[in-house]
């Protein structure tokens, strides 16, 4: 099996990547989106080109010490041969297969749900998928391509997705929020609202924003467990808490 991967990085052992697993992380470079508060942006672009070998070694190195691996980005279903060899590669040492995607490319997720070769899908969306404008905003390529893209992902991982959504002040306002609780309700799916954090965005306007306290991304999560009820939040201050009214009743306070 051979394969050169324009390689972002590598995490031997992560406890934050997949909620109640340990697993190594392997970021690819390269993504067809300019999110305004992507996190990782420096993986937007660039070339550092490895071998096959390489790859693997490193995750042979941590096998007996994760239960899995999540493949993120940039993104990654942008590189597919690579992905598809290298979610082979770790079937096939009896480890589970995560994915963090835009969505962006729902042809190569099928693929790899077909054979098979993925055992979580960790969606990002962005924006409620009837808003292209938002969805363009946002990521800066056409919204309603990227929005049709997203919905088909959204169908193919139905019942293996966790959905993740970052919050700014910007784009963080009940109607946001309830737009897409709206796309999720009755589906097979997890859903985490994430604490966005505006320093870490490449764009200057989000930088210059408030970041959203934790009381508020749990009031943002509240008003959706009518839609949704299998709901999370992360942020800085406590983490990742399961949302519920009577979790939020008893904490909020």
């Amino acid at each position: 099996m051979s394969c050169r991967l324009n390689f972002g990085g590598f995490i031997p052992l992560s406890t934050i990547d997949w909620y109640g697993r340990a697993v190594s992380v392997l970021f690819y470079r390269g993504c067809p989106l300019r999110c305004i508060y992507c996190h990782n942006h420096l993986l937007q672009g660039g070339r550092e080109i490895v071998e096959y070998g390489f790859v693997e070694d490193k995750i042979r190195e941590v096998r007996d010490f994760v239960s899995g691996v999540v493949f993120s980005g940039g993104e990654p279903c942008a590189q597919a041969k690579e992905l598809i060899d290298l979610s082979t590669l770790v079937k096939d040492l009896d480890l589970a297969v995560g994915i963090e995607t835009s969505g962006f490319y729902p042809d190569v997720l099928s693929s790899l749900v077909e054979d098979d070769l993925v055992d979580r899908v960790f969606l990002d969306i962005k924006a409620p998928l009837d808003d292209p404008k938002a969805y363009g905003e946002i990521t800066g390529v056409d919204g309603a391509e990227v929005t049709r893209r997203v919905a088909e992902s959204l169908e193919i991982v139905n019942g293996m997705v966790e959905v993740r959504t970052t919050l700014f002040r910007s784009f963080g306002t009940r109607e946001f929020v309830r737009g897409i609780a709206s796309e999720l309700s009755g589906r097979e799916c997890e859903w985490v609202l994430r604490q966005g954090i505006p320093e870490n965005a490449p764009s200057e306007a989000i930088r210059s924003e408030k970041q959203l306290s934790r009381d508020e991304v749990l009031s943002l999560g509240e008003s959706v467990l009518d839609l949704v009820g299998n709901l999370r939040i992360r942020t800085i201050e406590k983490g990742e808490e399961k949302v519920s009214s009577a979790f939020s009743a008893s904490d909020s306070h």
